[in-house]
């Protein structure tokens, strides 16, 4: 049955009529992405958009399309990118975390628009490229093989600032939308040919903790009373959680390591994901100043204008913040389209993906597609006109992450009404379904009731990805990695490892934890033993 479907998925979009966008030199349109960090997608749409105001995001869902299940295909910031920019699934472009993203002389969208005589300009966070992030946030990722559990994030917490007339929060991603307005009030505006734009935002991500240190990681939901006031505070849910004890192994991990396994009450837990909510209203103020510089300057209707995320926050559902995850908070991100040619008050249910991206802009361009892309142009979608490859989208998306705060490597397949998410080698470690039409929460693990439906998507992610193999090419680059970081380090090795973003727990037993190390290093322990060891600790 679930073949059929995918049978049908396929058989509905080749309908559409072969007519391709051939935009002349003179009428291709001008193209702004802009593309904002750990926004929750489902607060694109009814009934995530009613806790808080969110006008452009509205404004562009009533002027264009909104994809009502887009996804990320990393849930972490520069593997996630690498994908958008490359137009790859994460294991071709081997982004395995943070650290280890898209070599630099990759071919980006925005090249292959600037050699068609497109005026391309980038700003702000781009984030795709290797070398990046903390040591913390590498070492931490490289050693999520060792059998030993470590608190490696500071607490979720909330901090409030300013006062009720306090709208620049965030000045960093404000100083770089005003860099973005006058760009398009005083160059754009005089352009004599087309021009591509990326505004790059670091909101509504969370902010570093600056009590724990230089080391540490983005734990502080901050906000005014502006930006507080336009949340529906009787709307903020305090989410359902599993026992501990009914925690799918990878998860718990995630959780203690993402310092959420302590107590929280109710009120903290509404305020942080009220706080997370404002901050996506002052992401939307950003959008919205963008936008309102293109209808100023009369280029709007010449422009198509495309919102997303790399990835979407938790925000204390399933007992986690951040991201790292393939639960819907995590993994589901915004995806609005409008501009010349696109349908109006349009939504898409149909699953998409970051990858996606690529293609459609070179279609809106009117530029041929390169060979080896992993996503599908989605001209036909919002438009009912045929993209330049013939090829329809699939119906599916996959997503996978391999970096920290997940102790095995991980992979999503998204179709239909299903999630099926698989681990490591598929085999010793169990995988999770759930079936988001009947359980949107995803509280319900129906993996052992659905051996049919697990085997058939299995299947096809296989035919997508041999992700035992991706799997084991991750072990190794950890190990190897991991090993040459430590031999460069020599004698100062011990200090540094026990100041990184674990130190209060790696404090309390240093030299337990540098056994466990060095044992990891010694042998090839399997994922199961791994896992295993780390389950006994709690």
């Amino acid at each position: 049955m679930l073949m059929f479907c995918v049978l049908m998925v396929l058989i509905l979009h080749m309908n559409v009529h072969c007519v391709y966008l051939n935009w002349t030199s003179h009428d291709r349109p001008n193209i702004v992405v802009l593309v904002s960090d750990a926004f929750d997608g489902r607060l694109t749409f009814s009934p995530g958009n009613k806790v808080v105001q969110l006008p452009y995001i509205n404004y562009m869902r009533e002027m264009g399309a909104v994809f009502l299940n887009s996804y990320t295909n990393s849930p972490i910031c520069c593997p996630s990118r690498a994908a958008m920019w490359s137009g790859q699934f994460v294991h071709l472009t081997q982004a395995w975390n943070n650290y280890k993203c898209l070599d630099p002389s990759a071919t980006t969208w925005m090249a292959h628009l600037g050699k068609s005589g497109y005026h391309t300009h980038s700003m702000g966070k781009l984030d795709y490229t290797s070398g990046h992030h903390s040591v913390s946030n590498r070492v931490e990722a490289w050693t999520r093989d060792v059998p030993f559990l470590l608190r490696q994030e500071g607490r979720p917490v909330t901090d409030l600032v300013g006062d009720t007339s306090t709208k620049r929060v965030m000045t960093k991603d404000w100083n770089i939308t005003d860099v973005a307005v006058q760009w398009i009030r005083h160059t754009a505006v005089s352009l004599t040919q087309p021009f591509a734009l990326y505004v790059g935002l670091n909101l509504p991500h969370p902010y570093c903790t600056d009590s724990l240190g230089p080391t540490a990681g983005g734990s502080t939901f901050r906000t005014s009373p502006y930006w507080l006031n336009k949340v529906s505070y009787d709307q903020v849910s305090v989410p359902k959680w599993l026992r501990v004890e009914d925690m799918h192994p990878v998860d718990y991990y995630s959780t203690f390591t993402k310092n959420c396994s302590g107590h929280f009450t109710e009120e903290e837990i509404r305020n942080i994901r009220a706080f997370y909510y404002a901050m996506c209203a002052e992401t939307d103020s950003m959008l919205g100043e963008v936008i309102d510089s293109l209808r100023d300057t009369g280029l709007l209707n010449r422009t198509v204008v495309l919102f997303t995320s790399d990835h979407g926050d938790l925000a204390m559902e399933h007992r986690q913040f951040y991201k790292m995850s393939m639960f819907e908070g995590s993994s589901h991100v915004p995806l609005l389209i409008m501009g010349p040619g696109v349908k109006t008050g349009f939504e898409i249910s149909l699953p998409v993906s970051l990858v996606d991206i690529y293609p459609t802009v070179l279609d809106l361009a009117g530029v041929p597609q390169p060979g080896g892309l992993s996503g599908h142009s989605l001209i036909p979608l919002v438009s009912g006109v045929s993209a330049q490859s013939a090829e329809p989208h699939p119906g599916w998306v996959l997503s996978e992450y391999h970096g920290c705060n997940a102790n095995a490597s991980t992979y999503m397949l998204r179709i239909g009404e299903w999630k099926y998410i698989t681990y490591a080698d598929g085999l010793t470690v169990p995988p999770q379904l759930f079936n988001l039409s009947k359980d949107e929460s995803e509280l319900r693990n129906v993996a052992s009731h659905f051996p049919d439906v697990c085997q058939d998507l299995d299947r096809l992610l296989r035919t997508v990805v041999d992700y035992p193999s991706v799997s084991q090419a991750v072990h190794r680059y950890n190990k190897q990695q991991f090993l040459e970081w430590k031999q460069n380090l020599g004698d100062s090795y011990s200090q540094v490892i026990a100041n990184l973003r674990w130190h209060i727990d790696w404090q309390k037993d240093a030299q337990s934890y540098e056994r466990d190390i060095e044992e990891w290093l010694s042998h090839s322990m399997s994922k199961q033993q791994c896992i295993v060891a780390v389950n006994a600790q709690y």
